[in-house]
C-alpha cells in the first residue's frame, strides 16, 4: 500500500499575508487611496503602513502619493500657487540630476516635511519681508449706537489699505552697521499707508520686532508672527496687517482663472479667524452712556496676546 500525499506538488496551498495580497501593486493600493488623502490624513495613512508591506514601500519611495498629499495639505494655506510652482520647478530639475535620482530621495516626501518645518518659522528676513504686500486694517472701527448703546464696530471688517510695502531706503543700507546703539538691525521706507503721507520709516530687529512711523515719533512696536494658514502677520496695538496671498505667476489660463477666484475671496479667507472671534467687551476708562458701557467689537486674540513693549 502506497503513502498518497493528500495534496499534491501542482495543488499546493500558498500561505501570504491576506492584505498584501489583495493590495498586490503600489499603483493599485494609490488609486484605492487616493479619494483619501486631504490635509489631516497622513497620521492614519502612516499608521497603515504598518499591515501591509506593499504600503510601505508607498509611504518609503512614491512620489506620486507625497505629491498628492503635498497638493492636498498645501491648497488650503497661505502662499499655496507660489508653494505649488516652486515645488514643480524643483521637482524638473531633481529629475534631471543622475545623481539625485540615483540618491532614492522621495522629492515630495522630503518637500512635504521641509514646509512643514519652515511654517513654524516665527521669524521673517528683510528679503522676504520686502516682497510682500499688506492688507493693513485698525483693530477700532466707527462707533454706532445699538439699542441706545455705544458700540464701536469692529476695524477688522473693513480695509484701510491693501497696498503696503516695507521697501529698502535706495539711499541707505538694508543692514545697519555694527556698533549701532538703537534697537533695530534693518531699516526702510513703508508705503501704502492709510495716511498717505511721505516720509514713513520701518525698523526691524533680529527677532522680528518691528515698528514704524515719523522719526523720533514712531508709532507703538509690533511683532511678526506666522498665522494658522502659514501666512504673515503685524500687530500691535492699534493695527494688524497680514501678507496678501500672492497670485499664480503661471500664464496658463486655468492657473490665473483659480488665481481670481481666490482673490475675490481672499479677505474671507484672510481674516476669517479673527472676525469669527469678535466679542463686545467694556472698553476701559470708557464713559457710561445712557447708563451703559461703552464697548467695543475685539477679537478673542487681541484680548488674549500680550502686546510688545
Amino acid at each position: 500500500m502506497t503513502d498518497i500525499n493528500p495534496i499534491s506538488e501542482q495543488h499546493q496551498v500558498v500561505v501570504c499575508d491576506p492584505i498584501d495580497f489583495t493590495f498586490t501593486t503600489p499603483e493599485l493600493i494609490l488609486n484605492i487611496i487616493r479619494p483619501l488623502i486631504d490635509a489631516h490624513s497622513l497620521p492614519a495613512l502612516l499608521s497603515l503602513s504598518t499591515i501591509s508591506s506593499n504600503f510601505l514601500q508607498i509611504i518609503r519611495t512614491s512620489e506620486t502619493f507625497w505629491k498628492e498629499l503635498c497638493h492636498q495639505r498645501w491648497k488650503e494655506k497661505w502662499g499655496f500657487h507660489r508653494r505649488w510652482e516652486e515645488a514643480l520647478k524643483h521637482y524638473d530639475v531633481f529629475n534631471e540630476c543622475q545623481e539625485a535620482r540615483d540618491s532614492r530621495v522621495t522629492f515630495w516626501r522630503q518637500r512635504y516635511f521641509e514646509q512643514e518645518q519652515d511654517a513654524t518659522r516665527q521669524s521673517i528676513s528683510p528679503r522676504e519681508l520686502n516682497l510682500l504686500t499688506f492688507d493693513f486694517r485698525f483693530w477700532i472701527g466707527q462707533p454706532t449706537v445699538v439699542d441706545g448703546r455705544i458700540v464701536v464696530k469692529s476695524g477688522l471688517l473693513q480695509s484701510a489699505s491693501k497696498d503696503i510695502r516695507f521697501l529698502n531706503n535706495e539711499e541707505e543700507h538694508q543692514v545697519v552697521e555694527e556698533g549701532n546703539e538703537d534697537w533695530f538691525s534693518y531699516r526702510g521706507a513703508l508705503t501704502g499707508h492709510p495716511c498717505r503721507e511721505p516720509g514713513i520709516e520701518w525698523f526691524m530687529n533680529e527677532s522680528s520686532i518691528i515698528q514704524w512711523g515719523f522719526r523720533p515719533n514712531l508709532w507703538p512696536k509690533g511683532e511678526i508672527r506666522r498665522t494658522e494658514l502659514w501666512g504673515w502677520e503685524i500687530r500691535n496695538p492699534n493695527v494688524v496687517m497680514r501678507a496678501i496671498d500672492p497670485l499664480p505667476s503661471s500664464d496658463d489660463d486655468n492657473a490665473t482663472e483659480e488665481g481670481n477666484d481666490l482673490n475675490n475671496n481672499s479677505d474671507n479667507r484672510l481674516w476669517k479667524d479673527l472676525i469669527d472671534s469678535l466679542e463686545n467687551v467694556p472698553m476701559r476708562n470708557a464713559p457710561e452712556v445712557n447708563g451703559y458701557p461703552v464697548t467695543a467689537e475685539l477679537p478673542r486674540s487681541f484680548l488674549e496676546h500680550p502686546f510688545v513693549q
